[in-house]
């Protein structure tokens, strides 16, 4: 097994809005809450390394192209909005894997469940402040062979999972759990790095829209408009996720009258997004779909700038 598989195990072991609206006692509606704090969307730019035990020393950002299985840890917190980051030592097959994700719609504690019939256990974490903590351990502390897997915990109404291969005990976890939470990004600076806009290519006669209308987190929705001065002109919609400079999603649009889709990369670059091709198979005779393993190119004769004329909506 490749170590890249391993981590991305990590992340499935065990697995099978913006705004917050409650009620007081009284019954009456509280006032809105905007969240604190936002996600990472950078993997390499979080302070989990640095956090690591002398046995890791070396560790480094591993980028790992994740495929959730239904069901799973991770499918739940990528459609919640969240990034799974990988880190570690490949040639050493020693790591860890980080998961963060808003607690959209109660997530957390809807995945809770899943979690004590699989073996996990409530936990209070040392000197902590967090709402609720679960913890997967194997072997008995003081007693052989102890080593904790995974780390569930829900603070700041942010879920985040810590799950490694080389923790020997809670102590242990801890300063990489502090490390995960200092990563959180406050939502004022989340806010001012947001990717919302419009973007337009051109290239010759040919011109292609990209109105990204709304991003959550690593969620991103909008619209794309391509139209070719010799084919046939596209119009539909984007949703997919942001995360370590990469747009990735589905575009599905409408073209002659047939509804078809198309699952579309972009890289980040300064001053706009680059699109991304590669080889690609049809699946269902609908979607479009780049192969696996990716073998991603970037096209830089077609650079998605910003602009204010987006007419894709």
């Amino acid at each position: 097994m490749k170590f890249k598989d391993a981590l991305k195990i990590l992340a499935t072991i065990c697995s099978s809005s913006l705004l917050l609206v409650g009620c007081g006692s009284s019954g009456e509606p509280q006032k809105k809450v905007a969240p604190e704090f936002a996600i990472p969307l950078y993997c390499d730019q979080t302070k989990i390394v640095s956090s690591f035990p002398p046995k890791v020393e070396g560790a480094s950002t591993i980028f790992t192209d994740w495929e959730p299985f239904p069901g799973t840890d991770l499918e739940a917190i990528y459609q919640a909005g969240g990034i799974a980051c990988s880190y570690g030592i490949q040639s050493a097959e020693i790591g860890a894997t980080i998961l963060w994700a808003p607690n959209r719609s109660g997530v957390f504690a809807q995945r809770s469940a899943e979690w004590l019939a699989s073996g996990l256990v409530a936990i209070d974490l040392p000197n902590f402040a967090e709402e609720s903590a679960y913890v997967l351990t194997e072997g008995t502390p003081g007693q052989g062979e102890y080593h904790v897997w995974k780390i569930n915990l829900l603070i700041h109404d942010i879920w985040i999972q810590v799950g490694a291969t080389f923790l020997s005990s809670i102590e242990e976890a801890m300063p990489i759990i502090k490390a995960a939470v200092d990563s959180l990004v406050p939502s004022k600076k989340a806010k001012q790095e947001s990717i919302v806009g419009c973007y337009v290519a051109t290239l010759k006669n040919d011109r292609f829209e990209m109105n990204l209308t709304r991003q959550d987190n690593s969620r991103v929705a909008g619209f794309i408009s391509l139209t070719p001065a010799q084919k046939d002109s596209a119009r539909g919609t984007f949703q997919g996720t942001f995360e370590n400079g990469k747009l990735h999603g589905i575009y599905i649009f409408e073209s002659e009258g047939v509804t078809s889709e198309r699952e579309l990369y972009f890289k980040r670059v300064a001053g706009g997004f680059l699109p991304g091709y590669g080889p690609v198979e049809v699946v269902d005779n609908i979607r479009e779909k780049l192969m696996r393993p990716l073998q991603l190119k970037w096209d830089a004769n077609v650079k998605y700038q910003p602009a204010t004329d987006c007419s894709a909506s």
